[in-house]
């Protein structure tokens, strides 16, 4: 219950203000955490996730590469909070909202601009958006099959080349299944 009030009030401070201070962002990871399962070195829980955001600027394919050789997928976003979340844990480590690389992309379709079909890379469903205005675009009419974040001054998401070199966020699972044998 401390969890969720502290998380409604930060998400109520950021909704204010529009953008995390480092302090709210360091708080907002703090609450997060289960102690009880932590997350490895240098990753950040959110619920039954960890995520590690990786500073070397990659292509999509690269840092989704990259990701899966740390038994991870880019991140998938499945919820406001956890894309605050995210923006937190990028915030802590670079100071700032650099533009970031996460999981989404699209699909290949007949007519891009019209039937848009977006997945992510972890085979999740693709529940949750938060484009910025205008978004996902295609600009200039370029295909734009990629989705990075802190896009603009909300620190939305943007559709981009998949060619083009961020850090990105990765994410791995810290659930484990446990079984009772009779």
């Amino acid at each position: 219950m401390a969890m969720l009030t502290i998380l409604l009030l930060l998400s109520a401070a950021i909704a204010l203000s529009e953008a995390l201070t480092l302090d709210e962002a360091n708080a907002l990871v703090e609450s997060a955490a289960d102690k009880k399962s932590p997350c490895p070195t240098d990753w950040f829980q959110f619920n039954s996730r960890c995520f590690m955001f990786v500073e070397t600027a990659r292509t999509w394919p690269e840092a989704e590469r990259h990701c899966m050789f740390l038994g991870a997928n880019l991140a998938s976003v499945h919820s406001s909070e956890e894309s605050q979340f995210l923006q937190a844990v990028v915030l802590i480590k670079t100071g700032d909202f650099p533009l970031t690389w996460i999981g989404g992309y699209e699909a290949v379709q007949a007519n891009v601009e019209k039937d848009r079909l977006w997945f992510w890379s972890d085979g999740s469903k693709f529940d949750h958006q938060n484009w910025a205005e205008g978004e996902p675009n295609n600009y200039n009419g370029a295909r734009e099959p990629c989705v990075q974040m802190n896009f603009g001054g909300k620190h939305a998401w943007n559709d981009e080349l998949c060619g083009r070199r961020y850090p990105s966020v990765c994410s791995i699972r810290t659930c484990s299944i446990h079984q009772t044998i009779n």
